[in-house]
């Protein structure tokens, strides 16, 4: 029955697969996240090559639906299949995601990180000054940062060195 069950899963799709970002010949542009499987959708945010996602589901028509992140906070949506390297094609995508540190242009001990690219988003964590994190992408003012729970969110620009 376990076995059924498995090849059930495998065949909607429902069980998730890890790739990352491959932008290919440019590794320092960003891959959109989309809010629909559409190019004429939103941008959630654009993501380096690197940056590790679940393939959630098959979204069709050359999409995946994706998760980024865990934890506390995570993203979630559409990217092109074309751009995800997923097995042995993985050992050869350049990351292009960076480290850098939390700062606070306030003068406060702690900057919020966000659920979202705007100031106004729930909060996901608090990040005290000095604090590490991993930049995984972009959105207007506002980079995407994964910390090492695998908790994603956003930070503004002026609040990372």
């Amino acid at each position: 029955m376990a076995l059924c069950a498995l090849l059930t899963m495998t065949a909607t799709g429902a069980l998730a697969q890890t790739a990352l970002v491959n932008n290919g010949s440019d590794p320092t542009a960003t891959l959109n996240l989309r809010g629909e499987p559409s190019r004429d959708s939103a941008s959630l945010g654009g993501f380096y090559s690197g940056t590790q996602v679940e393939i959630v589901s098959d979204a069709g028509g050359g999409w995946s639906e994706v998760s980024i992140g865990s934890g506390q906070g995570s993203v979630s949506g559409y990217m092109v299949n074309d751009y995800l390297a997923t097995g042995d094609a993985m050992r050869g995508v350049t990351d292009a995601t960076y480290d850098a540190q939390v700062v606070s242009p306030y003068g406060t001990q702690s900057v919020v990180l966000r659920s979202a690219p705007s100031g106004s988003y729930d909060a996901v964590a608090m990040l005290a000054v000095g604090e590490d994190v991993r930049v995984i992408g972009v959105s207007g003012k506002y980079y995407y940062v994964r910390l090492d729970d695998d908790s994603v969110g956003c930070l503004a620009s002026d609040e990372v060195d």
